[in-house]
């Protein structure tokens, strides 16, 4: 009997020393909610969606959205990133057999936004009898309209490829991966920052001639894209303010569908790395993701990346952690820079989830770190009208340069599938 009592106290202090909280409660009645809310075709957006709203806070008569009014976005880009995040939980957790499905319908309805075979953010619709693409809700003043007719882009074609990545694996297995058009090979190569005067925003970061990937997969030197920054939609595709730019976050998005299709030896693959790595070592998380205004979604995109099998990336697992932990407030949450939103809620999911994968659950500090940054985000957690849990959508993105803070996206369903994957990821510590 003794021996007995000796034997489960070892096995209780080893639970204790070794087995990070569960939150296998929290985690599925959030993808209920997610799954209860994904959008059939009938509430205004595609089928297999989700709810994002953008909202403007620059003064109503600009003329880009009413002040502080949140306008319904319907968007590929949205849909593929939640998509992304379930597809990376699944993999983690195969019980949560709701989440192929879920996949499957935001797949089915990508068919509004391809160019081709690349994506475009915007779903089509015409001006004066001309193809363009514009949002399907959101205020614009006339001047404006031509803004958002945008070219295809990086950002939205490497997320929605890598959506399409991760159903071919669930469809086949794990370590399956399904080759890139070579259209879309061509298209990011041709996109790479190269012999070109940069953007005024990367120039002001010390950026130009980086060999990393442009935005827009669009040639911003081409003689017939519009010049007139108030040219009508008709008048033409054109890159904003007719400058292509480098963002960090758009590099790392494309570097997890390139990791993920086999596709590292291609032309600006290790010059994206080599970027990415910069960034880490410069500490230059908020300020590089010129759509991204956050600290937090750079780690966490490269901890996946890493999590891919990016080595290329490896370097900056150290100065990945160290930013992390230097980050962590008292209460165990992560909090936005000062210059934008606190966005605690977003931000720790992001966070969490990066030093969860990074980090060695044997290293006390990374453990208690991990273990309060859970407890933090759970707190976090609300309930909806039927009963199920949910982390209210903070900030995730940004529009162009000059509005990186005052126009601005959310979505509880993508801050929600982050938390749930943090939470889950918390659990080996």
């Amino acid at each position: 009997m003794r021996a007995i009592y000796i034997l489960l106290l070892v096995s209780l202090a080893g639970t204790y020393c070794f087995a990070g909280p569960q939150y296998r409660t929290q985690i599925s009645s959030a993808l209920r909610f997610i799954e209860h809310y994904q959008t059939t075709g009938e509430e205004g957006y595609d089928p297999g969606q989700w709810v994002a709203r953008v909202t403007s806070y620059l003064p109503s008569n600009v003329g880009v959205g009413k002040f502080n009014h949140p306008y319904e976005e319907p968007t590929a880009f949205v849909a593929a990133s939640v998509a992304n995040v379930l597809a990376e939980i699944y993999f983690l957790a195969p019980e949560y057999d709701a989440i192929p499905p879920m996949i499957e319908k935001t797949v089915a309805g990508f068919s509004n936004y391809y160019w081709d075979q690349l994506f475009n953010f915007y779903p089509p619709t015409t001006y004066r009898g001309v193809k363009v693409r514009q949002p399907r809700y959101m205020y614009l003043a006339p001047r404006f309209k031509g803004f958002a007719n945008i070219p295809p882009d990086a950002d939205t074609t490497s997320i929605s490829y890598s959506t399409l990545q991760y159903l071919h694996k669930i469809h086949r297995d794990e370590h399956s991966y399904q080759p890139l058009p070579d259209s879309v090979m061509d298209a990011f190569s041709r996109a790479r920052d190269l012999n070109r005067k940069p953007h005024i925003y990367n120039a002001g970061q010390g950026q130009k001639n980086t060999g990393a990937f442009l935005t827009w997969l669009w040639d911003d030197m081409d003689p017939k894209m519009p010049r007139n920054l108030f040219a009508r939609p008709n008048n033409g595709t054109r890159v904003p303010f007719n400058r292509n730019d480098v963002d960090c976050v758009v590099n790392a998005n494309v570097l997890k569908m390139l990791t993920m299709a086999k596709r590292t030896d291609g032309p600006g693959y290790q010059a994206a790395c080599n970027h990415l790595n910069r960034m880490a070592i410069k500490k230059d998380f908020f300020y590089c993701g010129m759509y991204y205004p956050s600290r937090y979604v750079l780690p966490y995109t490269m901890a996946e990346i890493i999590h891919q099998g990016g080595s290329c990336l490896e370097p900056s697992r150290d100065n990945l952690i160290a930013f992390l932990l230097k980050k962590q407030k008292r209460n165990g949450g992560w909090k936005n820079k000062y210059l934008s939103r606190p966005d605690r809620i977003q931000s720790t999911a992001w966070a969490l989830s990066a030093l969860a994968q990074l980090g060695d659950p044997e290293n006390p500090q990374h453990r208690e770190a991990v273990r309060d940054g859970a407890d933090f985000l759970a707190g976090m957690s609300t309930k909806d009208s039927n009963g199920f849990v949910y982390w209210p959508g903070e900030v995730y993105f940004a529009a162009t340069f000059v509005a990186r803070y005052p126009v601005v996206w959310r979505s509880s369903a993508y801050t929600t599938a982050v938390a749930a994957k943090a939470l889950l990821l918390a659990e080996r510590f």
